[in-house]
């Protein structure tokens, strides 16, 4: 008999699902991560409903994970862990109640589905090309939505005068690029493919005048430059001399995205010179101290338990993500939030730093920053880092009952007695 047939079309299926795996299942968790889908429809670019094209990627990288026989790492179940109790406390608990907690209801759900689809396609074996193309497809279109803002086709930021992208708010762009940079500097071992990344990142974060920001990328890509200039002097110089000319325009794009006619933007203005210079107190906002202060407070009018998953982002905005889940789940929360930090931190440093890049990135802006667990971009980053520091992986499989009975039957006794014949 010919077998040839039946192997060469299983190894046809083999190298179609791995695609969709890869390329279309990372594409869709890059479009989830930038929130590319929601972006365009509020702005009217396109119109696919967020809630169906979510359901749709879920479904389907939920369903080509499983047949691809996924194997589990189990430390992406810890990283599950606060979502789910948060999920929990707002949904059947309901300690804090208001007009929107049916709304908030909805978001962590969708957040939770979001991130069991990214759990189940980063356990299968092409896991990492995966992770590694869904950060590069949400870094693409986070900055080329910023620029599409910025040359006048689309309106997304939600405040004058700073370009937001798909994410719609300034202040996350910044954050999901150097997660997903640190996704790529784990994954990818090509610098100079890196820096071109880094080329992506910088204009996308430039363009959200976010002085935490500017502060964070410099720090992440300066400290990965650094480490890796010995063994490649020769493609910085040259990098030097193209990128030099290239900034100097983009501080002119800057600074001329100040001005509205003959009217100077003072919010924009005030913070590139505070970037400009360096000026800590001028980046320091305010605003933001008198916000912290205010949760602080209510922090301590229930601090052992909180008020509630809902109230942080409704009626407090703390801007730090400590002070945050503790207003809302109390010291268990916050116990909870911390002790996964150190255990992914405990490991890098066991492991040589490995993703040590990336653990930067998600924790430096975890004092400057709220909600980011409630966002794609922040679940993509940590399962990433779970698997990169665990590869470890364990299958789950499903075995019959009648498996040991059929086992037993075919036993061989050691004296084996003869069989008469009847008939």
């Amino acid at each position: 008999m010919n077998y040839a047939a039946p192997m060469h079309r299983s190894s046809g299926w083999t190298r179609f699902r791995e695609w969709v795996l890869v390329w279309v299942c990372g594409g869709m968790l890059g479009a989830l991560a930038a929130d590319a889908v929601i972006g365009g429809y509020d702005a009217g670019l396109h119109p696919i409903k967020p809630a169906l094209f979510t359901l749709g990627a879920v479904f389907l990288c939920i369903a080509m994970s499983l047949m691809s026989r996924p194997r589990l790492c189990l430390a992406t179940l810890g990283i599950a862990l606060l979502p789910a109790v948060r999920l929990f406390d707002a949904a059947v608990l309901r300690r804090f109640d208001s007009s929107f907690q049916d709304q908030i209801t909805m978001d962590l759900t969708r957040m939770m589905l979001v991130l069991i689809a990214m759990i189940a396609v980063l356990s299968t074996d092409k896991w990492e090309k995966t992770a590694l193309w869904a950060a590069i497809s949400a870094m693409l279109l986070t900055t080329g939505s910023e620029i599409y803002e910025m040359l006048g086709f689309a309106k997304f930021s939600s405040i004058p005068g700073r370009y937001a992208g798909f994410n719609s708010h300034p202040n996350f762009p910044p954050v999901l690029l150097c997660e997903m940079l640190g996704i790529v500097f784990a994954l990818s071992k090509n610098f100079r493919f890196n820096c071109v990344m880094i080329a992506v990142a910088v204009p996308g974060v430039a363009l959200t005048y976010g002085r935490s920001g500017m502060i964070v990328l410099a720090l992440l890509c300066g400290a990965y430059v650094l480490l890796n200039a010995r063994r490649n002097m020769g493609f910085l110089i040259v990098i030097a001399g193209i990128s030099l000319p290239l900034l100097g325009i983009g501080v002119a794009v800057l600074e001329n995205g100040t001005q509205h006619g003959v009217m100077k933007d003072k919010n924009t203005a005030d913070r590139l010179e505070a970037i400009y210079n360096l000026d800590f107190e001028k980046l320091k906002s305010p605003e933001r101290v008198k916000d912290l202060n205010d949760a602080w407070e209510a922090v301590m009018q229930k601090p052992v338990f909180g008020h509630g998953t809902g109230i942080s982002g409704t009626v407090y905005a703390p801007h730090n993500e400590y002070v945050s889940l503790w207003l809302e789940m109390g010291i268990p929360g916050i116990v909870l939030f911390v002790g996964t930090w150190i255990c992914l931190v405990l490991r890098s440093i066991m492991t040589g730093g490995r993703a040590g890049y990336l653990l930067f990135a998600l924790i430096a802006y975890t004092p400057v920053g709220q909600g980011r667990i409630e966002v794609p971009h922040f679940s993509l980053a940590m399962v990433a880092a779970a698997c990169i520091l665990w590869p470890k992986r364990y299958q789950i499989t499903l075995r019959s009952l009648k498996t040991a009975p059929a086992t037993a039957a075919t036993f061989t006794p050691p004296h084996p007695q003869p069989i008469s014949r009847q008939g």
